[in-house]
């Protein structure tokens, strides 16, 4: 029976992810903004990242960057929160524990300014715990363990943030956000 729901689960995680493009005539990253001053788009941007759950790291180190701290992202049950996009990055964000980070620069640019959104994306990680064959994946929550032996085994494992690149799917999300409030 276990195996059944095993092999089930595996099968909705892989239906689920698909692909997932980044439409490629958006924006652009960095953005102009030919009539609008550069602390105005600040504020919409910190404003924008905010609302996503983005939590700014104050004070700021300069003017004109904001960076925030990482923020774990969305799974299938956290579907009010639009910080994690796409099917594909949902179903990752629930089967791995995923934390993004933002950052958002803001400069002057002739009379108006220009914007650079940056999204990192990094998966937590055990080293060593992964199985070695899709047989042995589906024996990895055996009842034969007891708890304490389990957290025994946790608790010698050393856990690593493994980065994951750059977050296209949100940055043009951050975009478009800033974009329609600003026109």
């Amino acid at each position: 029976m276990r195996y059944i729901a095993s092999a089930l689960l595996v099968f909705a995680a892989l239906t689920v992810v698909g692909c997932q493009t980044v439409p490629s005539d958006r924006f652009d990253n960095p953005s102009t903004f030919a009539t609008i001053k550069a602390h105005s788009v600040e504020v919409v941007a910190r404003d924008v990242l905010m609302e996503l759950r983005f939590e700014p790291i104050i004070p700021e180190k300069s003017k004109g960057l904001i960076e925030t701290y990482p923020l774990t992202g969305a799974s299938w049950f956290e579907f009010w929160r639009a910080d994690t996009r796409g099917k594909s990055q949902v179903a990752e964000a629930s089967i791995h524990t995923i934390r993004r980070r933002a950052t958002v620069s803001v400069s002057p640019k002739d009379a108006g300014a220009q914007l650079v959104v940056r999204v990192h994306k990094e998966r937590l990680s055990a080293p060593g715990t992964s199985p070695d064959s899709i047989g042995q994946s589906l024996n990895l929550y055996e009842v034969e363990d007891t708890d304490l032996m389990r957290q025994d085994a946790l608790a010698e494992t050393r856990y690593e943030w493994i980065p994951l690149g750059r977050d296209m799917l949100l940055e043009q999300y951050i975009l478009e956000r800033i974009h329609a409030r600003l026109h």
